[in-house]
């Protein structure tokens, strides 16, 4: 695996502020209906975002598709299953309060496809997206990220590094030789086709156009 660019280097830690704007905007919402209903683990948009990139040139290495860009629907798939793997998002009590705490992670995976597809969430069932939280995005499990993910945790659990920080101590290059499983590719797929069918079947381009993360799928 090549070593990474600059311009690469710059698009993970512009990521990880948008992830952890996202995070924060999920949690701040589900409080304002549930008081201190749930929390972001620290350093949570620098952990997301670094396995989500982990991920990608994973998937694209077993594709043969390093240099290659990555379609919009499958930019979303995979924060999904980033974001679901860490479930960084946490029910605060031990009892759950209200469906929105309880789906808090699967719903930043939404809010991240809203934007990055355009997706007019009024139009979506809420039954589907019940079975979406409960059946698919639910039962993501990526052992393939469990490496990085304890390097990041035995330094930063309890703190707020910076980029540059986490560089030093826990490289991207070194930890950027995982491999997927057939379970995990499966997993993958799978988040990918409900993706593709979510764009066509809710997607609209302008109000993808108007968002913030419409930038993400140049990875």
């Amino acid at each position: 695996m090549a070593p990474e660019t600059p311009s690469r280097r710059k698009d993970r830690e512009e990521r990880a502020a948008t992830i952890a704007r996202c995070l924060s905007e999920s949690v701040a919402f589900i409080n304002s209906k549930s008081p201190n209903a749930v929390s972001v683990r620290s350093a949570a948009g620098f952990a997301v975002a670094n396995r989500y990139f982990l991920l990608s040139d994973a998937y694209k290495r077993h594709r043969g598709m390093e240099n290659s860009r990555t379609h919009s629907y499958k930019v979303a798939a995979l924060t999904a299953a980033t974001l679901m793997a860490l479930r960084p998002i946490r029910v605060t009590n031990s009892v759950v309060v209200s469906q929105q705490a309880a789906f808090a992670n699967q719903q930043c995976c939404m809010r991240a496809a809203q934007a990055l597809l355009g997706l007019d969430m009024e139009r979506i069932d809420a039954d589907f997206l019940r079975r979406l939280y409960a059946s698919v995005l639910d039962r993501v499990e990526l052992p393939c990220l469990t490496s990085y993910l304890s390097a990041f945790e035995e330094i930063f659990v309890q703190s707020e590094p910076t980029f540059t920080a986490i560089e030093g101590i826990v490289p991207f290059d070194v930890h950027n030789v995982i491999e997927l499983d057939p379970d995990e590719l499966a997993c993958l797929e799978g988040l990918i086709n409900q993706f593709m069918t979510l764009e066509k079947a809710y997607g609209h381009p302008f109000l993808r156009i108007i968002s913030y993360w419409r930038n993400w799928w140049r990875s």
